[in-house]
């Protein structure tokens, strides 16, 4: 397994998390201070108790709540817990977006844009805009030993 971690669509992961060479699915719950070791594979809408520790290789099925160190089953979420897991994330990411479109202190609209081919390769026009003046230097210093 490649040492990346993939974290899926409305993950919401707690605070002080150690993730290391991870694959996280979508909408899931990690609790606060878990750490979740190589290899580990979270499945969509699993939920992890805060404190918890995921052996390396581990494999938490979807829709069930785990916890421990190591991890150990709890019981199965029912389709309310599924829920109220999504909902949580969707709006936690949808605040975080609002108050990064807000806050931001550098425009960050570059990238919304599109690539483009002018981007790979400049118009004749760009490269003679791009010369230097004639008078470039003519406050710079020349000394000649």
């Amino acid at each position: 397994m490649p040492a990346t971690v993939n974290i899926g669509y409305n993950v919401t992961i707690g605070a002080n998390c150690t993730l290391y060479s991870c694959h996280i699915e979508d909408d899931v719950f990690i609790g606060d201070k878990c750490v979740v070791l190589e290899g580990a594979r979270i499945e969509k809408s699993a939920q992890l108790a805060p404190g918890s520790v995921v052996p390396p290789g581990r494999l938490i099925p979807a829709k069930q709540l785990w916890g421990g160190n190591p991890v150990a089953f709890i019981k199965d979420l029912d389709i309310g817990e599924v829920w109220a897991n999504y909902t949580k994330s969707y709006v936690t990411s949808s605040l975080g977006m609002a108050c990064i479109n807000e806050f931001t202190t550098w425009n960050s609209a570059y990238m919304l844009r599109e690539s483009s081919k002018s981007d790979v390769s400049p118009d004749e026009g760009d490269l003679t805009e791009q010369t230097t003046a004639p008078d470039y230097y003519q406050f710079v210093a020349k000394h000649y030993i």
